[in-house]
C-alpha cells in the first residue's frame, strides 16, 4: 500500500471522509488556515492511504511543544484517525500509523502522543500498537444550587478582543510547569480561526479587576460543561465554577480535571466524583532506550507539575 500527502490527495475525497468517519468538516479552507498559522503542522499535514480513486485512510500528525525535566522538546500527536468502509480490517491503520510513527522518529522525536475514548474500539487498537495509558483525567458534577452564592471572582466571556488575555495567562500560569507547558502564540486566536474553539466559549477569571484564569466552558439544555480550567495557584476553583454558572444561569455543572487540588476542593464543595472518566491520554515511545515510564518520569505525569488540557493533546478519535 502506498502512501500519500495532503497535497497528493482530492481535497473533497478527504473532507467527505472525515465527515463520514468522524463528522469534522476538514474542509481545504481550514487546512489552509492550519498549515499557514499553525506551527504545529507539518508540512505533509497528514498522510493518505488511497485505493482505487477512493481516498480509504488517514492519521494526521502534529508536533507538539513540551517541557520535560530535562527543557524544551517535541513530542508527536496523532489526530484524525480515519478508515473508509471499504477498507476497514484491512491493515491501512496499521500501514498509516508505521509511516506517522517513522517521520516523527525522523524529525528527532522520542514519543507519540494521543488522546483516545476508552469505551471506542480504537483505544484497543492503539495499545496494539505499543500506545499505553499514562494520565487519567476526573469528572465532577454538582447542582449549581449547591455552590457558594458569594464569591470575589468574576467571569466573563472573552470574545475574539481579549483572546490575548489567555494566552497571557497560560504564560503566566505554566512556568514551573512540566509536560504540555508550551504554547506557540498566539494559541487562542488559531483555535477561533480554525473553529476549534469560539470566543464565546472561553471564559476569563477576574478578581480585584486582574486576571486569574480562564475555562473553556460551554452551557446546553441548563448543563454547563468545563473541558478545561485554568487558574493561578490559591484561587479557589470553586468559587470560579460558581462564577460562571452564576453568569449563564445553569442547573448542573460537569466538570473534567486533573489537579489534585482542584479535586480536593470539588470534594469538599460536595461535588460527585469519577475518578476517572472515558478519556485516555496515551503514548508511544519512538526510540530505542525509552519507555512509558521514561514519559512519566520526564513530564512528572502523576503530579500537579504536570500540565496538561485537551486543547493542547491531539484527539486521535479513530472512525470507520
Amino acid at each position: 500500500m502506498e502512501v500519500y500527502e495532503y497535497d497528493e490527495v482530492d481535497p473533497l475525497a478527504v473532507l467527505h471522509l472525515n465527515l463520514l468517519c468522524l463528522g469534522f468538516p476538514l474542509t481545504p479552507e481550514r487546512v489552509a488556515i492550519l498549515r499557514e498559522q499553525d506551527p504545529r503542522s507539518f508540512p505533509f499535514f497528514a498522510i493518505y492511504a488511497r485505493h482505487g480513486g477512493v481516498v480509504t485512510g488517514q492519521v494526521g500528525v502534529f508536533r507538539l511543544p513540551v517541557v520535560s525535566v530535562q527543557g524544551v522538546e517535541e513530542v508527536g500527536g496523532i489526530w484524525a484517525v480515519c478508515i473508509h468502509p471499504t477498507s476497514a480490517y484491512r491493515g491501512t491503520a496499521s500501514r498509516l500509523l508505521d509511516e506517522a510513527h517513522s517521520r516523527m522518529r525522523a524529525a528527532g522525536m522520542r514519543f507519540s502522543t494521543l488522546a483516545a475514548d476508552r469505551q471506542r474500539m480504537d483505544h484497543a487498537l492503539y495499545k496494539k500498537y505499543g500506545y499505553e495509558d499514562v494520565h487519567a483525567i476526573s469528572s465532577a458534577i454538582i447542582a449549581s444550587g449547591a455552590l457558594p452564592h458569594g464569591t470575589d471572582l468574576r467571569a466573563e466571556q472573552s470574545g475574539r478582543e481579549r483572546l490575548s488575555t489567555a494566552d497571557w495567562l497560560f504564560e503566566q500560569i505554566s512556568r514551573n510547569h512540566l509536560g504540555f507547558a508550551r504554547r506557540h502564540l498566539p494559541f487562542f486566536s488559531l483555535l477561533d480561526q480554525s473553529e476549534a474553539l469560539s470566543g464565546q466559549d472561553l471564559w476569563l477569571l477576574w478578581k480585584n479587576g486582574q486576571p486569574v484564569g480562564y475555562a473553556s466552558a460551554v452551557a446546553s439544555k441548563s448543563i454547563l460543561k468545563i473541558a478545561d480550567l485554568l487558574l493561578f495557584e490559591g484561587v479557589d476553583p470553586v468559587a470560579a465554577v460558581a462564577a460562571i454558572a452564576r453568569e449563564l444561569k445553569v442547573s448542573y455543572v460537569c466538570i473534567r480535571t486533573d489537579r489534585s487540588a482542584h479535586i480536593n476542593a470539588y470534594l469538599q464543595a460536595g461535588f460527585r466524583l469519577v475518578v476517572q472518566d472515558w478519556g485516555a491520554f496515551m503514548v508511544r515511545p519512538l526510540v530505542d532506550g525509552v519507555c512509558a515510564d521514561d514519559f512519566r518520569r520526564l513530564f512528572a505525569v502523576g503530579t500537579d507539575r504536570f500540565l496538561i488540557s485537551y486543547l493542547d493533546v491531539t484527539q486521535a478519535a479513530a472512525g470507520g
